[in-house]
């Protein structure tokens, strides 16, 4: 049973047996952290108006990582009413990332933002005017970035992205890493996304992909 180790789970889709969409959600859930022992592992889901299933009913369970990874479990009902949905994950077997949607490779950048407000030890601070961002290099999993404003790690920041196409990158990016030079200069932030859209992923990943096509229509016309 695959999974996702040292990755948040921030995003959960369940699939009903012809293939179709039954609940998508990116809080009130607990994703199990035992599918690697012999209990059962059970996924729970709260909300309200949830979908309901019959006990035992078969689904297919999309689990994304904050860094872009899905992974696909299959599964079956135990508990499935309007507030509630638990779904057994099935041991042995075959749990798999999809490839169509790995990570995508990051990629340098000098991108132009803004950092609108942030929480920092569940604070709010917003800003008079907001603070400007330089992005350097970005994936779908976060971004490395540097601004005139000290940010501290663990701070959770709102940042508005241009990307070069037009759209607007809007979401929270939480700071993992303050990277130095020697002297102790702050060089800049490492930054990972926190419960990104899938239209905001997509936007990313053509955003990326038309990057790196880009660098080698130019790579071959310097050949």
């Amino acid at each position: 049973m695959l999974l996702l180790f040292g990755y948040k789970i921030v995003k959960i889709e369940v699939f009903g047996e012809n293939g179709a969409l039954l609940i998508s959600v990116d809080k009130n859930f607990v994703f199990p952290k035992n599918l690697d022992s012999d209990e059962e592992s059970i996924l729970i889901i709260k909300g309200k108006e949830l979908p309901e299933l019959d006990r035992g009913v078969r689904v297919t369970v999309i689990a994304y990582s904050k860094s872009g990874d899905r992974i696909k479990y299959p599964g079956m009902i135990s508990v499935a009413h309007s507030r509630q949905m638990n779904v057994s994950l099935l041991k042995n077997r075959d749990a798999r990332v999809l490839e169509e949607r790995r990570r995508y490779f990051k990629i340098k950048v000098q991108l132009d933002g803004r950092a609108l407000f942030l929480v920092r030890n569940d604070e709010t601070i917003r800003f008079e005017e907001p603070a400007d961002i330089e992005v350097q290099d970005i994936n779908v999993g976060g971004i490395f970035m540097s601004s005139g404003f000290e940010f501290m790690k663990d701070d959770c920041v709102c940042v508005d992205i241009e990307l070069n196409d037009g759209y607007r990158l809007n979401t929270m990016a939480k700071v993992l890493r303050v990277q130095t030079g020697g002297d102790g200069q702050v060089l800049g932030y490492g930054c990972a996304f926190e419960s990104l859209t899938a239209a905001q992923e997509d936007a990313i990943g053509k955003y990326i992909n038309r990057q790196q096509l880009l660098l080698r229509a130019r790579q071959n016309g310097e050949e």
